[in-house]
Protein backbone atom coordinates (compact mmCIF):
# COMPACT_ATOMS: atom_id res chain seq x y z
CA UNK A 1 0.00 0.00 0.00
CA UNK A 2 1.60 3.61 -0.85
CA UNK A 3 0.68 5.84 1.37
CA UNK A 4 0.59 9.84 2.11
CA UNK A 5 0.05 11.67 4.65
CA UNK A 6 -3.11 14.93 4.22
CA UNK A 7 -4.73 17.28 5.62
CA UNK A 8 -8.89 17.41 5.56
CA UNK A 9 -9.45 20.32 4.15
CA UNK A 10 -13.89 20.14 4.56
CA UNK A 11 -16.36 17.41 4.77
CA UNK A 12 -19.03 16.75 2.59
CA UNK A 13 -21.54 14.12 3.55
CA UNK A 14 -19.39 10.96 3.05
CA UNK A 15 -16.29 12.31 1.38
CA UNK A 16 -13.99 14.19 2.98
CA UNK A 17 -11.72 16.51 1.06
CA UNK A 18 -8.16 16.34 1.60
CA UNK A 19 -4.79 17.92 0.50
CA UNK A 20 -1.65 15.74 0.19
CA UNK A 21 1.52 17.85 0.85
CA UNK A 22 3.98 16.95 -1.96
CA UNK A 23 7.53 16.19 -0.65
CA UNK A 24 8.85 15.77 -3.72
CA UNK A 25 12.40 15.19 -2.75
CA UNK A 26 14.12 12.08 -0.64
CA UNK A 27 15.25 14.05 2.21
CA UNK A 28 18.65 13.83 1.51
CA UNK A 29 18.59 17.33 -0.02
CA UNK A 30 22.14 18.22 1.86
CA UNK A 31 24.36 16.77 0.04
CA UNK A 32 23.67 18.98 -2.91
CA UNK A 33 24.11 16.15 -5.51
CA UNK A 34 20.79 14.96 -6.05
CA UNK A 35 18.85 17.13 -9.05
CA UNK A 36 15.57 15.58 -8.19
CA UNK A 37 15.84 19.13 -5.39
CA UNK A 38 15.96 20.93 -8.28
CA UNK A 39 13.66 19.05 -10.64
CA UNK A 40 11.00 19.74 -8.04
CA UNK A 41 11.61 23.29 -7.77
CA UNK A 42 11.52 24.39 -11.09
CA UNK A 43 7.91 22.22 -11.24
CA UNK A 44 7.02 23.84 -8.31
CA UNK A 45 5.14 21.98 -5.23
CA UNK A 46 1.73 22.22 -5.35
CA UNK A 47 -0.83 20.91 -3.08
CA UNK A 48 -3.61 19.39 -4.32
CA UNK A 49 -7.42 18.27 -2.74
CA UNK A 50 -9.11 15.54 -4.26
CA UNK A 51 -12.22 13.20 -2.47
CA UNK A 52 -11.90 10.26 -0.48
CA UNK A 53 -14.63 8.24 1.56
CA UNK A 54 -14.91 9.29 5.07
CA UNK A 55 -14.56 5.92 6.60
CA UNK A 56 -12.88 7.78 9.58
CA UNK A 57 -15.52 10.52 10.32
CA UNK A 58 -12.23 12.82 10.25
CA UNK A 59 -13.26 16.42 10.66
CA UNK A 60 -11.89 19.30 9.14
CA UNK A 61 -8.31 20.27 10.23
CA UNK A 62 -7.34 16.56 11.28
CA UNK A 63 -4.16 14.94 9.72
CA UNK A 64 -4.67 11.50 8.21
CA UNK A 65 -2.98 9.17 6.04
CA UNK A 66 -4.40 8.23 2.45
CA UNK A 67 -3.44 5.15 0.41
CA UNK A 68 -3.89 3.48 -2.37
CA UNK A 69 -3.16 -0.23 -3.17
CA UNK A 70 0.65 -0.59 -4.51
CA UNK A 71 -0.13 -2.14 -8.12
CA UNK A 72 -3.15 0.35 -8.60
CA UNK A 73 -0.31 2.74 -10.08
CA UNK A 74 1.24 0.50 -12.46
CA UNK A 75 -1.79 -0.78 -13.44
CA UNK A 76 -3.45 3.14 -14.02
CA UNK A 77 -0.39 3.83 -15.92
CA UNK A 78 -0.61 1.02 -17.87
CA UNK A 79 -4.25 1.74 -18.48
CA UNK A 80 -4.28 5.10 -19.45
CA UNK A 81 -0.92 4.69 -21.79
CA UNK A 82 0.29 1.15 -22.50
CA UNK A 83 -2.82 -0.17 -23.45
CA UNK A 84 -3.74 2.88 -25.82
CA UNK A 85 -0.40 2.96 -27.54
CA UNK A 86 -0.20 -0.61 -28.09
CA UNK A 87 -3.58 -0.75 -29.53
CA UNK A 88 -2.89 1.99 -31.83
CA UNK A 89 0.17 0.23 -33.22
CA UNK A 90 -1.34 -2.28 -33.26
CA UNK A 91 -4.48 -1.27 -35.59
CA UNK A 92 -1.86 0.82 -37.76
CA UNK A 93 0.47 -2.59 -38.37
CA UNK A 94 -2.60 -4.45 -39.39
CA UNK A 95 -4.01 -1.70 -41.65
CA UNK A 96 -0.72 -0.53 -43.40
CA UNK A 97 -0.74 -5.02 -44.31
CA UNK A 98 -4.19 -4.47 -45.81
CA UNK A 99 -4.55 -1.14 -47.19
CA UNK A 100 -1.43 0.99 -47.12
CA UNK A 101 -1.19 4.62 -45.66
CA UNK A 102 -4.99 5.69 -45.36
CA UNK A 103 -5.87 2.12 -43.58
CA UNK A 104 -2.64 2.41 -40.99
CA UNK A 105 -4.32 5.30 -40.18
CA UNK A 106 -7.61 4.25 -39.88
CA UNK A 107 -6.74 1.24 -37.84
CA UNK A 108 -4.63 3.85 -35.83
CA UNK A 109 -8.01 5.48 -35.44
CA UNK A 110 -9.74 2.42 -34.51
CA UNK A 111 -7.15 0.98 -31.83
CA UNK A 112 -7.38 4.78 -29.80
CA UNK A 113 -11.72 3.89 -30.11
CA UNK A 114 -11.00 0.68 -29.21
CA UNK A 115 -9.01 1.51 -26.12
CA UNK A 116 -10.76 4.25 -24.98
CA UNK A 117 -13.97 2.12 -25.16
CA UNK A 118 -11.87 -0.45 -23.00
CA UNK A 119 -11.10 1.72 -20.35
CA UNK A 120 -14.84 2.84 -20.15
CA UNK A 121 -16.56 -0.32 -20.01
CA UNK A 122 -13.56 -2.47 -17.87
CA UNK A 123 -11.53 -0.20 -15.57
CA UNK A 124 -13.52 0.39 -12.28
CA UNK A 125 -12.79 3.29 -11.34
CA UNK A 126 -13.39 2.38 -7.52
CA UNK A 127 -9.58 0.50 -7.77
CA UNK A 128 -7.38 3.46 -8.36
CA UNK A 129 -9.03 5.85 -5.61
CA UNK A 130 -7.22 6.75 -2.47
CA UNK A 131 -9.07 5.63 0.60
CA UNK A 132 -8.29 6.70 4.34
CA UNK A 133 -6.52 4.48 6.25
CA UNK A 134 -6.06 5.96 9.37
CA UNK A 135 -5.56 9.09 11.40
CA UNK A 136 -2.12 10.18 11.60
CA UNK A 137 -0.18 9.43 15.21
CA UNK A 138 0.47 12.45 16.49
CA UNK A 139 1.79 11.34 19.70
CA UNK A 140 4.88 9.15 20.16
CA UNK A 141 6.04 6.91 23.44
CA UNK A 142 9.14 6.73 24.70
CA UNK A 143 10.01 2.79 25.62
CA UNK A 144 11.74 2.66 28.19
CA UNK A 145 14.29 -0.76 28.38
Amino acid sequence: MLEQHAIVLKTEGSKAWVEARESGTCGSCGSGGCSTRRLADLFGRRERAFPVENILHAVSGERVVIGIPSGALLRSAFSLYGLPLLLMMAGALAGQRLGGDPAALAGAAAGMILAFSWQRIRTPLQAFQPVMLRRENKFFLAVES
